[in-house]
């Protein structure tokens, strides 16, 4: 019995003892842990975050098959509202030009109702939208 006493004493601070040095030793570690990064990782970060979109909404303030006359919407609406992006895409055989970048359908609404004097045949769509306009 004497001897099971004993055993069971050494095993206990056998144990203590090593996760108290596993402590210190986990410690020291995490003080002399430095990382290094190359520089190039940052640039590669941003060049992802320029081209990165994300399914959102556009107003179309114009649809017609000839470039001028879209030119010339994006141009009188930049005129208005320069700090509102607008952009010129052509699907065959159909310039638009949608502006804005909205995460929901009711901003872009909000957006819409705010221009609809302006552009009274606009419309809220569907689009791909660009990330660093939203976090500014």
């Amino acid at each position: 019995m004497l001897t099971m006493k004993i055993l069971l004493a050494s095993l206990f601070t056998l144990f203590t003892c090593q996760s108290i040095f596993c402590q210190a030793k986990s410690d020291s570690l995490q003080k002399k842990t430095t990382i290094i990064k190359d520089s190039r990782i940052d640039i590669l970060s941003e060049t992802y975050k320029a081209t990165y979109t994300l399914k959102g909404y556009r107003v179309q303030i114009h649809s017609g098959n000839k470039r001028q006359p879209a030119n010339q919407t994006r141009a009188s609406f930049l005129r208005v509202h320069p700090k509102t992006k607008a952009h010129l895409n052509y699907e065959q055989p159909y310039y638009k030009v949608r502006v804005g970048d909205f995460k929901t359908k009711m901003e872009a609404l909000k957006y819409k109702n705010f221009i609809s004097k302006e552009f009274p045949n606009s419309f809220i769509v569907s689009d791909d939208i660009e990330i660093n306009e939203l976090s500014k």
